[in-house]
């Protein structure tokens, strides 16, 4: 199913003089593990997200491969305990007494299974938008520098994703297949202290191909106030 017309039906926030309202991508992250079987059709709607994102309709998707799936027969080559930790904080903040994969959490206030394409399309369309972050960007074939000064209210993020990545699964849940994967989150880094500028220097490996990187803007109840690509 193409959630493009469901998310493209979004009204533009507007001015008092009917001017449109700067904002930035509305923030989506999938938790999802190569090692379970449910997650491949949410893999392929956040892949589709990523190719419907327009200016107008900006959405950031994002793909955090947690590990509690690692020991069950499949090492997921992109997982990392830091993004099992960071949905164990989003279910802390949205009240769920676990944490399962797919998950996929929507500007950081609602959280709903990650396959569900009209649930997704519905939470995006309701989401309120987020503001546009003030950044400075500078790309190299080895880095990327960013400078930004984070709202009072809100630490400021920056995740350095991979599209574009394939791997064959020759054990556990998906063996015999090959997963294709957008928007692998690489990187994950604070830059910036509610209500201070900071600057950080990002090491790029070679190994990554296709990487882009969102900034954004996030309370402690986990709230995403604020966003912005971070274009080449």
């Amino acid at each position: 199913m193409r959630l493009a017309p469901l998310l493209f039906a979004i009204a533009a926030c507007s001015r008092a003089d009917g001017e449109p309202l700067p904002h930035g991508p509305i923030v989506v992250e999938l938790f999802t593990s190569q090692g379970c079987s449910s997650c491949p059709p949410a893999d392929r709607l956040l892949n589709q997200l990523a190719r419907d994102s327009t200016d107008d309709h900006p959405v950031a998707p994002l793909s955090f491969h947690v590990d509690y799936w690692d020991d069950l027969g499949w090492p997921d080559p992109f997982a990392k305990p830091a993004w099992t930790e960071r949905q164990r904080q989003y279910a802390r903040a949205l009240g769920d007494r676990s944490v399962y994969t797919p998950q996929l959490v929507v500007a950081g206030t609602k959280g709903m299974v990650g396959s569900n394409a009209l649930a997704v399309a519905a939470a995006i369309g309701a989401a309120s938008r987020p503001a546009l972050l003030s950044t400075k960007s500078v790309w190299s074939t080895s880095q990327l520098e960013v400078t930004v000064t984070a709202p009072a209210d809100a630490d400021v993020f920056v995740a350095v994703w991979e599209d574009g990545t394939k791997t064959k699964v020759t054990r556990g849940e998906n063996a015999g297949e090959t997963l294709v994967h957008d928007r692998v989150v690489r990187h994950l880094e604070r830059v910036a202290m509610a209500g201070k500028k900071g600057t950080s220097t990002i090491k790029l490996d070679p190994s990554w191909r296709a990487t882009g990187a969102v900034a954004f803007a996030q309370r402690t109840d986990r709230t995403i106030v604020s966003s912005a690509f971070l274009r080449r």
